[in-house]
């Protein structure tokens, strides 16, 4: 702390006190009007030549200066320590909502062409299995039949449907209440996917078309997609045979029956039922380059 002289001068005695700078103006008018009043007091003057007195006076004078200078530091020096307050906080953890997996109502197309049913049956037959069994199903072109309850999930796994090398698999609404029209016109049924579109040069010649949907999708599992309606177009006109307008097709109950727990990543994981008219040649389609050919669920 910066300290400057105050210097007490009198007619006998000169005392010298250290102070706080901004004590000094302060001090200065005491110790002026002390002075003064020394002086105008003959009593008092007198006392500074008699000297006996004149160290009383002196401790006098410095007993007033330290004090004064004792209560200016008490109300401006001191430090108080301030007390800390601790406040209680009480901390509320914010706990994340659980997340509900979404209902997938959805069904999955496959359209296997013959023109690729080698390419299929070569995948098929050298990709490692586990389990493994003796009769590997190849594809719907060559089957067997029997060995698709075992070994469908290679097939739905299979990378080239997702690779381009096969036509991409198509997913389709499945409602779960009827009413509205569905992306093509037709009438929304509760249970049944809605209209799905193979557009033209999507396969040249034959096509299996086989469904995939998952049982969460069909009430819980009470319900089976067990019809669906095919038909054709040319651009905006349908195509008709006559008066036959489409196809009504029965899945086979057989192979419905099955159920496939997939759990890779090409499709939502879940258990799943396939539909389909195998080995009933009905859902093989014949695409080809001028028709867009339409289907749909169309009963349980």
């Amino acid at each position: 702390m910066v300290r400057d002289c105050l210097i007490l001068i009198t007619s006998t005695f000169s005392y010298v006190v250290v102070v706080p700078k901004r004590h000094c103006l302060f001090l200065s008018i005491i110790t002026i009007n002390i002075n003064k009043n020394f002086v105008e007091s003959n009593k008092l003057l007198s006392l500074w030549y008699i000297k006996k007195n004149t160290m009383k006076l002196k401790q006098l004078f410095l007993a007033v200066t330290i004090t004064l200078f004792a209560i200016s530091c008490t109300k401006q020096d001191v430090v108080v320590e301030k007390k800390e307050t601790l406040t209680q906080v009480n901390a509320v953890a914010s706990v994340a909502p659980t997340s509900t997996p979404e209902t997938n109502n959805k069904a999955y197309i496959f359209v296997e062409p013959y023109t690729k049913y080698v390419m299929v049956a070569n995948y098929l037959n050298t990709v490692t299995q586990s389990p493994s069994y003796k009769t590997r199903f190849l594809g719907f072109f060559i089957g067997p039949g029997a060995a698709v309850r075992h070994n469908l999930l290679y097939y739905i796994d299979m990378p080239h449907w997702y690779d381009g090398r096969l036509p991409s698999v198509i997913e389709a609404e499945i409602p779960q209440v009827s009413g509205g029209p569905d992306s093509h016109g037709n009438t929304k049924t509760a249970y049944n996917f809605t209209t799905v579109k193979i557009p033209k040069n999507t396969v040249s010649g034959l096509g299996w078309i086989n469904i995939l949907i998952p049982v969460s999708a069909m009430s819980n599992d009470t319900k089976r997609q067990k019809t669906i309606y095919t038909y054709e177009k040319i651009g905006n006109t349908l195509v008709t045979n006559g008066t036959v307008k489409g196809r009504s097709y029965n899945m086979n109950s057989v192979m419905y029956s099955y159920t496939f727990n997939y759990q890779g990543n090409r499709i939502p994981k879940g258990v799943y039922r396939l539909y389909t008219t195998y080995p009933d040649p009905g859902n093989r389609a014949n695409l080809n380059s001028t028709k867009d050919y339409y289907l749909r669920g169309n009963g349980n």
